[in-house]
């Protein structure tokens, strides 16, 4: 930025040099961009769902009946890939499937949907078969519905992925959504798991 001196030892004009104008407006706009990031950019990380104590990701033998602190369970002790039973098939099932399979589904990247039926209306089990079938026919296809047969979970639906469980009143399909965009994938063996069913 070199200014030009007049003879007489005083600078030549009054106007800026365009360069420190360029420079300028430059710092002024990173700095904006900056702001609008920490104020709107989600700041803290919040993550859709309530975090659940990891439980390990050990492999029992199929028909072992592990206990889990979490209801449902989001990890822990689970059944091996072994008859076809573990872990299951990505879609919708109409009677209870077991807790120990799905872990497995859950460590690879899945999305577990489970609904307590005598809680849960037909018009929100529709809601949330009509969710899952569509899922399974896209590039997100790990995620299952299944009922819940075990101890009551304090909720009509819980959604639940690796660590991660959201407890819903209702088929809330946008929370559903911003549930599986949060945590689809996530487990450690994400690239795991049963292919995409055949439709």
């Amino acid at each position: 930025m070199s200014r030009r001196i007049s003879p007489g030892g005083s600078t030549a004009g009054s106007a800026l040099d365009p360069r420190l104008l360029l420079i300028g407006g430059v710092l002024v706009v990173g700095l904006v961009i900056l702001v609008v990031v920490l104020l709107f950019g989600g700041g803290g990380g919040q993550r859709v769902g309530q975090r659940v104590p990891n439980e390990g990701a050990t492999h029992v033998g199929q028909g072992e009946a592990p206990t889990y602190s979490s209801r449902p369970a989001t990890s822990g002790p689970h059944w091996n890939v072994g008859g076809g039973v573990a872990p299951m098939n990505w879609g919708v099932y109409t009677a209870p499937v077991p807790e120990p399979a799905v872990v497995h589904n859950l460590e690879h990247g899945g999305i577990v949907i489970w609904y307590q039926p005598a809680q849960t209306s037909q018009d929100d089990v529709q809601a949330l078969t009509s969710y899952v079938e569509q899922q399974v026919r896209s590039a997100r296809f790990k995620v299952l519905l299944s009922p819940w047969a075990g101890e009551d979970f304090g909720a009509p639906i819980a959604v639940t992925a690796w660590d991660w469980k959201l407890y819903l009143d209702t088929a809330d399909l946008d929370q559903v959504r911003a549930f599986v965009d949060d945590h689809y994938g996530e487990g450690p063996e994400p690239q795991g798991g049963p292919g995409q069913p055949a439709v």
